[in-house]
């Protein structure tokens, strides 16, 4: 049995005006101060700290679960191309305690470069994990890290 569904110009209306409702709920509650904005920056990086323990920890495994696998790329993915908008001026050491270092506002063509990296070899990471290739997965996570610690050597403090 097959269902036509007809749009009128005032569902259509509605529907737009509730994304749009959404859309400012979802951002409104977006960090306004610099010290919400470095604790939002932290708690991203925490939680890709996570999928990428989440992505080691299943690799190492004999029978990796591809669907928490997968998950945890997602959000690898995700994280590199948000990361861009993590470091607003005014977030940085001056705005209180932080491991990101001036670099990252002082030199914003080499950390904006280190970003790219991580942005370009995430998606290579998703899709080993989709194609459900274990040793192409481990390539991918290796060359994904080696992205990650290059920006840290460069742009991150070491832990106290």
């Amino acid at each position: 049995m097959q269902m036509h569904v007809r749009f009128s110009t005032r569902t259509a209306s509605v529907i737009a005006l509730m994304a749009a409702m959404s859309f400012t709920a979802l951002h409104a509650d977006a960090p306004a101060t610099p010290a919400e904005i470095q604790k939002a920056r932290h708690d991203h990086y925490h939680a890709l700290g996570e999928a990428s323990k989440k992505v080691r920890d299943l690799i190492r495994s004999s029978k990796p679960d591809f669907a928490v696998l997968e998950q945890a790329a997602e959000h690898i993915v995700d994280a590199s191309i948000d990361q861009g908008r993590w470091f607003p001026a005014g977030s940085g050491p001056e705005a209180g305690k932080t491991r990101a270092l001036p670099a990252v506002w002082t030199k914003p063509g080499e950390f904006a470069a280190a970003q790219k990296m991580f942005s370009d070899r995430a998606p290579t990471l998703l899709a080993a994990v989709r194609a459900k290739d274990v040793d192409a997965v481990r390539r991918a996570f290796r060359e994904v890290g080696a992205s990650c610690k290059n920006c840290h050597d460069t742009f991150r403090a070491p832990e106290d």
